[in-house]
């Protein structure tokens, strides 16, 4: 399997598999060939992961790390994911391994500076991702917190430890264009 190849470390070889079947299946509902949508490595990082998917003007980079789950643990890692494309710029997502309910209120917090997030099914997107990327290079940990009405909340967190080097590696691959 293409993603077993690419990925050493087994935490980050499932979250590969996930987002690159979901982009496979968004190229293929765009008819878009197999060829160009299997998700291609630039560079594992410390605990980030650049990569690359798709071709010519379709072409999404994106940097990724995962929540180090305890030993022996069953839950879904939650995924931190910087995406850039030519045309569209600093997309944070979150997935905290929830499907988020009506009125959850996200948060990313960056050491002193919050951001706050808005939720689509199961995914949590940066409300201005430029603002982020800024905090993301200056920082070494972020915590993201849910909270939702008459549910737990929901926290996790992410070292920033390789982000810088693997932003610049998607930056590189996707470099952005005049508008």
């Amino acid at each position: 399997m293409l993603a077993v190849e690419l990925m050493s470390c087994p935490m980050k070889t499932v979250p590969l598999l996930v987002l690159g079947s979901v982009l496979t299946l968004l190229g293929a509902a765009a008819g878009q060939s197999s060829a160009a949508t299997t998700p291609q490595r630039l560079g594992e990082i410390k605990s980030w992961t650049a990569a690359t998917y798709g071709s010519g003007a379709d072409k999404a980079c994106y940097a990724f790390t995962n929540e180090d789950l305890p030993v022996g643990s069953k839950a879904t890692p939650a995924m931190l994911t910087v995406t850039e494309r030519t045309k569209f710029r600093d997309e944070i997502s979150l997935s905290q391994g929830i499907t988020y309910t009506k009125g959850a209120k996200v948060v990313l917090t960056v050491g002193a500076q919050k951001f706050d997030f808005f939720t689509k099914d199961n995914i949590a997107y940066a409300m201005n991702g430029a603002n982020v990327i800024k905090a993301l290079l200056g920082g070494f940990v972020v915590k993201a917190t849910a909270t939702a009405p008459n549910a737990q909340p929901v926290s996790n967190q992410f070292s920033l430890e390789g982000f810088r080097d693997a932003y610049r590696m998607i930056l590189k691959a996707c470099p952005a264009t005049n508008r």
